[in-house]
């Protein structure tokens, strides 16, 4: 495949290759006493810089102890960071991880001997990034003899916390790139719980709680391990998992998961059934998933014998009848109110008429 072949290419321009070496890079490094002064870096060694105001001048050699801040947090600021990785990283972002790869790799190549002993250097950086890329782009073979380069090495102590993560996750990928799935097996135990009590009633164990993007990566492995172990059904909630939780990113995993997915179900007896009602369940789930794959990359061609099932799957459709109402008793319209109008002025308690004016002609 095509993937396969740009391997090559980016061991032979990546940290693994002999080409021509950058002398030096500019930076600003904050001392403990003396200043914050510009110039070049000109080397590193485990422990110290070297380092010139003048590009080209041989300098002088600093220990990190002179330079202020602690651990890793020392101050180096090497300027040309944001440039050099502006377009691996912008090839990263767009997906296309076999770009992304070379890019990474051809930093390694060219600042490793230079900054590769500096706290939060870029080679580093650039080494995870090209181990991530490739990951992503399924190249899990090469994984290892990356990770044991000196720029792999160092990630665990040059590069920042926010990293460890996911370093751990790439060698837990070189793992499954190596082929050995004891190992493999060994290694998932730290991300499911124990299997004890009602647990041992569960189809597969649980996942112990872990990000999303941890848990699809997980969810895949384990998929190919029991897969490889022809536990065809636990693999398949393994990949059902993988996929529906990768949609929105991760391609290659969401892509694999899936075609391993219809490889298992198309496999089914059942959908070779006459009888429908024994087809009816297994032939809708292997649609859902084609139908979904159809969707999901519809650049790929799709395998013949997949091909068939990719359309939406009918569903039975209940239509629940509202029972009808009687109709509404007629409503009558309301009285209308009557208007108010001037009592007669009402006999007093004595029982005498209130006095008021004679009528004319009266005695």
């Amino acid at each position: 495949m095509k993937y396969l072949t740009s391997t090559f290419l980016i061991l032979m321009i990546g940290g693994l290759s002999l080409q021509a070496q950058v002398q030096s890079t500019p930076a600003t490094i904050y001392l403990q006493q003396g200043g914050n002064p510009q110039g070049f870096i000109q080397g590193s060694r485990p422990g110290g810089i070297l380092f010139s105001p003048t590009e080209g001048v041989r300098g002088k050699e600093y220990s990190l102890s002179q330079i202020s801040g602690t651990g890793i947090e020392k101050g180096v600021r090497l300027e040309a960071r944001s440039e050099v990785l502006a377009e691996p990283r912008a090839d990263f972002a767009n997906d296309d991880y076999i770009e992304a790869a070379k890019g990474f790799a051809k930093v390694v190549g060219d600042y490793q001997q230079l900054i590769l002993n500096i706290p939060q250097n870029f080679a580093s950086e650039a080494m995870f990034y090209q181990i991530e890329s490739l990951r992503r782009a399924g190249n899990f073979k090469i994984l290892q003899s990356l990770l044991d380069s000196p720029a792999g090495k160092s990630m665990d102590s040059m590069l920042s916390d926010r990293y460890k993560n996911q370093i751990r996750f790439q060698k837990l990928w070189a793992v499954y790139g190596s082929g050995d799935m004891a190992a493999l097996e060994k290694a998932l135990e730290a991300y499911q719980e124990p299997v004890v009590g009602k647990a041992s009633l569960l189809p597969a164990p649980n996942f112990r709680k872990m990000p999303q993007r941890e848990l699809v990566q997980i969810a895949f492995m384990r998929g190919k391990l029991y897969e490889s172990k022809g536990e065809k059904e636990k693999a398949l909630q393994d990949y059902m998992r993988a996929f529906t939780m990768t949609f929105a990113y991760e391609p290659f995993l969401s892509k694999q998961a899936m075609g391993a997915a219809l490889v298992i179900q198309s496999a089914d007896p059942a959908l070779k059934s006459e009888n429908e009602k024994v087809k009816k369940a297994p032939l809708r789930e292997i649609q859902s998933v084609a139908y979904f794959f159809s969707k999901r990359f519809p650049e790929t061609s799709m395998p013949p014998q997949f091909q068939e099932y990719a359309k939406m799957p009918e569903y039975d459709v209940v239509l629940k009848v509202q029972e009808e109402a009687p109709p509404a008793a007629e409503e009558k319209p309301a009285p209308a109110a009557k208007e108010d109008t001037p009592k007669k002025d009402a006999p007093k308690a004595d029982g005498k008429k209130p006095k008021g004016k004679a009528k004319k002609g009266g005695k």
